[in-house]
């Protein structure tokens, strides 16, 4: 999914610190502008783009590390994970790429291991859930990573289109999911009965939870 600038307003920016400790830095507050989340193969690509720098408190570095939290037009709160300070203009910007499947800081903030569920908006709830992922052709076959699920049919608040997945909170373990695991379906039942079951998705965190996202396609 290319990134699509959504524009966002009530922006503060912080100083990114080591999670570990409870250190806190505002650099600026009441800005607006665009923030953007694209994907490509095993890649997530964060922006951050400021029309000004609303009320400064601190002064803000090229290359600094900083993360973001605001609101979308529709009211939908947000946080970014770290990225880059690009340009410490009077209109700041951001960005960062992150591989899935990467660990330590650089999996930090989204797209590693333990991905922010408050990223997403719930759908609604899905029950049995199966998930497995199918064998690479020529190869015919799949195999299962978790059954016996309960979870949630979800989008992710940030992206026009949104991406559309799945997150599995329980359910029995059959093998290591780890992010960016492809050709995956999944499986389940709506909260009416009706039968759930779609492939192409992708792993983005393999924990507790699971989460899948694949690309919503407009036709």
């Amino acid at each position: 999914m290319m990134p699509i600038p959504t524009k966002v307003k009530n922006v503060s920016v912080f100083a990114y610190f080591d999670p570990r400790e409870p250190l806190v830095e505002e650099i600026l507050t009441g800005a607006s502008g665009t923030y953007s989340v694209g994907t490509l193969l095993t890649n997530a690509y964060y922006n951050l783009n400021l029309d000004n720098e609303g009320k400064k408190e601190n002064p803000l570095f090229v290359h600094g590390r900083y993360y973001a939290t605001g609101q979308t037009e529709s009211g939908h709160n947000f946080r970014t994970p770290w990225m880059y300070c690009l340009n410490n203009s009077d209109h700041p910007e951001f960005g960062r790429t992150i591989r899935f499947g990467t660990t330590g800081d650089e999996a930090s903030g989204a797209g590693g291991s333990s991905a922010d569920i408050s990223d997403f908006i719930t759908l609604g709830p899905l029950t049995d859930i199966t998930v497995s992922q199918l064998f690479t052709p020529p190869a015919i076959g799949q195999r299962v990573l978790i059954s016996n699920g309960d979870g949630n049919i979800i989008a992710t608040r940030i992206g026009t289109p949104h991406e559309m997945g799945v997150i599995v909170k329980k359910g029995d373990r059959h093998a290591t999911i780890t992010p960016g695991m492809k050709n995956i379906i999944i499986s389940g039942k709506t909260k009416d009965g009706k039968r759930f079951s779609q492939t192409g998705y992708t792993a983005v965190s393999g924990g507790e939870p699971a989460i899948f996202l694949k690309e919503f396609v407009i036709h």
